[in-house]
């Protein structure tokens, strides 16, 4: 029997893992040293089983070492290889372009085709093969090799330390999988075939010249990935978290598509043929025609053997003692108290299963469905607010008495400068609405009112706000405002050069947790950086003012033109009457509460 070792240069783990042991053993005698300088040499009151110690030790040792002999990766014995039964030289070139992240199938375009290619050197065993990777340009990922076991820790690093151009080049594909051929005399005869792997879009509209691959006895066979509806193209950070779709010059959302009619051309042009990948047949197809361009068949010879991987015994090992050390208990077990039985009543018993009965409906009922479609909707508003607007329609007619989905709705017109649709929708809200949802419902209306110049209307409706929500700051702030607008309307020769304002920003919209803002948190503050009109420093001998004080002597002194800037800039910093007044508070809005 032939023993053999994978990979011997990881032997040098076991040392390693018998010194760990010895650790252990010598945390362990000294923890005995330490129990018998406290309570004497066999002291009766330590609970500790020195049997049980020794298992748990004994356990951890054979977990570590039949660990370090799985990486170590023995192999016993040998198994039959199969014999060669072509002599077809293949490259495979993978399309990593920026349409490869296109979620038109899932996961991806990319991971899709990361699994046909492991799949396709599953059935071109025997025969060689080589990897190359392309976008704009095209590098070499694996040469031509027997050993197609590599293509899958291959695919796990795929585009790791290489530059690729950006784009998406067909030509490029084609002359990087070409150059991984031979030239020399030898080679010219044997059969040689490229696997395309793309989308097939491709930014010049001609597709590439095969004549020359042709004239070395290439074949190309192409294997489409994607669909021909597509979908937007996604746009990740260096971590892998999303950061937009991608857009063109004009801001339209790109939409990539599966380009077939290029991908069957190219392999017609080619003497191979055109798949679109579904799946394991999808591959078998695609190897039985790889077979198949063989220019004769090879003689029939022995398949030979291969050494034989029994690193699965040594794993399921360490698993099995690493279980048992676990569940081991070092302690003696307790003596049981003896207590008489009484067996319950069948009343207990019928109440006990009731119970029990009721616990696991509660348990495995569905939640509620609305939920999750509401909070994927919210995710959906911070990036597109249009298409949210239809996902909140469907959300109300599901549930038309719901005066959250009612006000979110509302907020995602107002965001979109449809006031006329949002009073609506926040008239819906008010007809079901209580407590502190009714408030917030008062509240974004009067915003709505104020953005259409019904400046006394939005003042009836944050007066309503403040008297469901009398701690509602913004609110309060906000009647002021008003307030001296219509002062200022009434008797517009007390403040010179004084003008009638026209729609500005609301005064500081406020919204619930987990609904959209009306237009962005706005709300009376601070300005970072900059001192609100009318104030100023306190002259030089004098105590500093208190912030209250401050803030009585500017609204005394505010003009109307006053008011409607600090109302802009107040828009820009996104704070509210908290941070004025406390230099602290939240901002609303976009789905999220942001503590400043």
């Amino acid at each position: 029997m032939r023993v053999s070792l994978a990979h011997p240069e990881l032997a040098g783990l076991i040392p390693a893992a018998l010194a760990l042991v010895a650790l252990v053993v010598l945390a362990l005698l000294r923890r005995r040293r330490a129990l018998a300088a406290f309570g004497g040499a066999g002291a009766g009151l330590v609970s500790a089983s020195p049997a049980r110690q020794v298992a748990k030790l004994v356990f951890l040792a054979v977990a570590l070492v039949a660990l370090v002999g799985a990486l170590v990766g023995p192999q016993i014995g040998e198994a039959p290889r199969r014999g060669t039964t072509s002599t077809v030289d293949t490259v495979i070139a993978l399309d990593v372009s920026q349409s490869m992240a296109t979620r038109d199938v899932t996961p991806d375009r990319l991971h899709v085709a990361q699994e046909a290619i492991v799949a396709l050197g599953q059935e071109l065993a025997g025969g060689r093969v080589g990897l190359t990777l392309f976008a704009g340009s095209s590098v070499v990922r694996y040469p031509l090799s027997a050993d197609t076991r590599v293509l899958g820790p291959a695919l796990d690093f795929s585009g790791r330390g290489f530059k690729i151009n950006p784009g998406s080049s067909l030509k490029a594909a084609l002359q990087g999988a070409a150059a991984l051929f031979p030239t020399d005399a030898a080679s010219a005869a044997r059969a040689k075939a490229i696997v395309l792997i793309s989308d097939g879009e491709d930014l010049t509209p001609d597709l590439p010249l095969l004549d020359p691959l042709r004239q070395r006895n290439i074949t190309v066979f192409t294997l489409g990935v994607g669909t021909p509806e597509g979908g937007p193209v996604p746009i990740y950070d260096d971590k892998g978290r999303l950061i937009q779709m991608l857009v063109n010059a004009n801001g339209t959302q790109v939409t990539s598509r599966m380009d077939e009619g290029r991908l069957g051309g190219l392999a017609e042009q080619g003497g191979g043929r055109y798949w679109r990948y579904q799946g394991d047949a999808t591959t078998r197809e695609l190897a039985d025609a790889l077979r198949g361009i063989a220019v004769a068949e090879p003689a029939a010879s022995e398949g030979g053997v291969s050494p034989e991987d029994r690193y699965q015994l040594f794993v399921a090992i360490a698993v099995f003692a690493l279980l048992l050390e676990w569940l081991l208990d070092e302690r003696r077990p307790m003596p049981r108290p003896q207590a008489p039985r009484v067996r319950a009543s069948p009343r207990r018993r019928l109440l006990a299963l009731l119970g029990a009965t009721v616990l696991a409906l509660v348990a495995c009922g569905s939640s509620d469905p609305l939920a999750d479609g509401l909070d994927a909707t919210n995710a959906v508003f911070q990036r597109d607010p249009v298409g949210a607007v239809t996902r909140y329609r469907d959300l109300a007619v599901q549930r038309p008495s719901s005066p959250e989905i009612a006000i979110d709705l509302a907020n995602t017109y107002a965001t979109l400068g449809d006031f006329d649709h949002a009073l609506v929708e926040y008239g819906h809200a008010l007809d079901s609405a209580k407590g502190t949802t009714r408030a917030i419902a008062f509240y974004d209306r009067g915003n709505a009112l104020f953005r259409l110049g019904r400046v006394a209307e939005a003042r009836a409706s944050y007066v309503e706000a403040l008297r469901l929500d009398a701690t509602d700051r913004d609110a309060k702030f906000n009647i002021e405002v008003i307030d001296r607008i219509l002062g200022a309307r009434q008797t517009p020769q007390n403040v010179p050069g004084s003008q009638p304002p026209n729609a500005s920003p609301s005064p500081g919209p406020e919204q619930p947790a987990g609904s959209p803002g009306a237009s962005g948190p706005t709300g009376p503050g601070s300005p970072n950086g900059t001192p609100p009109p009318g104030a100023s420093g306190s002259p030089s001998g004098s105590p500093p003012p208190t912030v209250q004080g401050a803030l009585t002597d500017f609204r005394k002194d505010l003009t109307v033109d006053e008011a409607l800037r600090l109302l802009d800039a107040l828009k820009g910093e996104q704070r509210g009457v908290e941070g004025l007044v406390e230099g602290t508070g939240v901002r609303r809005g976009g789905n999220v509460d942001v503590p400043y």
